[in-house]
């Protein structure tokens, strides 16, 4: 698998991490987000939460996290089907569970904060995508077996 990878997909792997670490160390700087603090300091939202300015930071920061693992994604496989399925799981997540996400969070994340620490973690972080990564490594190799 390695010996096949070309110089662009390289880049593309190379760009995904990079971008991914980037939006993991500057969170706080590029991202609006005051519920989580005030949720575990005062158990509701803050005074001056600006739910519309909440939405917009949560849907770049998934767009961004789910366009570097599929850049990782491409580069590592480059296979169209499996391009296709990773496309289709980003929007799922951005159809169903984003808006999930957000209106649980900004109408009922007093009542639902445990709830939403596990969803925020699968939706915002680029876990869901990233564990297609050895999914499509084991149907590859499946593949690849079938063959010989």
């Amino acid at each position: 698998m390695w010996k096949e990878i070309t110089l662009k997909r390289w880049a593309a792997i190379l760009v995904g991490f990079l971008g991914l670490v980037m939006v993991y160390v500057f969170q706080r700087h590029l991202f609006y987000d005051p519920i989580q603090e005030a949720l575990v300091a005062y158990g509701k939202h803050p005074e001056d939460f600006n739910a519309l300015k909440f939405a917009g930071s949560k849907v770049l920061r998934y767009i961004l996290n789910d366009g570097f693992s599929i850049l990782i994604i491409f580069g590592l496989f480059e296979k169209k089907k499996y391009m296709k399925f990773a496309v289709g799981v980003f929007f799922f997540g951005f159809v169903v569970l984003l808006p999930l996400y957000l209106v649980l969070t900004i109408y009922f994340s007093e009542a639902t904060y445990s709830f939403l620490n596990h969803l925020h973690r699968l939706v915002l972080n680029p876990l869901l995508m990233l564990l297609l990564i050895p999914a499509f490594y084991y149907q590859q190799q499946l593949t690849e077996t079938h063959k010989s």
